[in-house]
């Protein structure tokens, strides 16, 4: 088989601090499209709507958090991969970089933020296509403003595993903008992360419908 038809890898960063949220904003409960459930699980449904299996990058200190998400894996039988990454209060470069050692084999990787529920699933199955197809990376746009995920192939792998830092894989995506295959969408779900409560309005308010 072509390394370019292989599905791509599935990555959630999920080791940030929730520092200007005051509490864990990933175990924090709020109700999108009518359902009640935490942070966390409205985005994995979110994810294995399209993935059958997900590496997800969280702190070693963080055992609620582990064990809410390993406990929703049993019950919906899915298959959560957990990295611990030890040195996630250094930036999401770090915790990119895990992912990336993590799954070394991976042919391409989907890499998305845990607190972003409102990501489109047709967006995913997009991003996950054009990996297949050959893209080099690939990222959906919203009124010209790149959002996330973004989708890497397997070219990118030594690049990812150099990150540090709290820039991700900004100044990669920057610099190979021209590169980049792009994904239009009228959807704001895109742009939208939680940082504190004003942010949880905002998506309860768009996951209305």
């Amino acid at each position: 088989m072509n390394q370019q038809r292989r599905a791509p890898t599935a990555i959630l960063l999920a080791a940030g601090q929730s520092s200007r949220f005051g509490s864990d904003k990933l175990l924090h409960e709020l109700t999108i499209a009518g359902k009640s459930q935490t942070l966390i699980q409205h985005t994995l449904e979110l994810w294995f709507s399209v993935f059958d299996e997900i590496y997800i990058v969280i702190r070693p200190d963080n055992q609620l958090l582990k064990n809410t998400m390993l406990h929703w894996a049993g019950l919906h039988q899915k298959k959560i991969n957990l990295i611990e990454c030890q040195q996630a209060e250094l930036g999401m470069g770090h915790s990119l970089k895990a992912a990336i050692t993590a799954t070394s084999q991976a042919y391409g990787w989907v890499i998305g933020l845990a607190d972003m529920p409102l990501i489109p699933q047709e967006v995913l199955q997009k991003i996950c296509q054009n990996l297949k197809q050959g893209a080099a990376i690939t990222a959906p746009y919203y009124d010209e403003r790149r959002g996330h995920p973004v989708g890497f192939n397997f070219s990118y792998q030594a690049e990812l595993l150099t990150l540090e830092g709290d820039t991700g894989a900004k100044n990669l995506l920057q610099r190979d903008e021209g590169k980049i295959y792009k994904i239009e969408t009228d959807d704001v779900g895109i742009l939208k992360d939680i940082d504190g409560m004003d942010d949880v309005r905002v998506i309860e308010h768009l996951g209305k419908t």
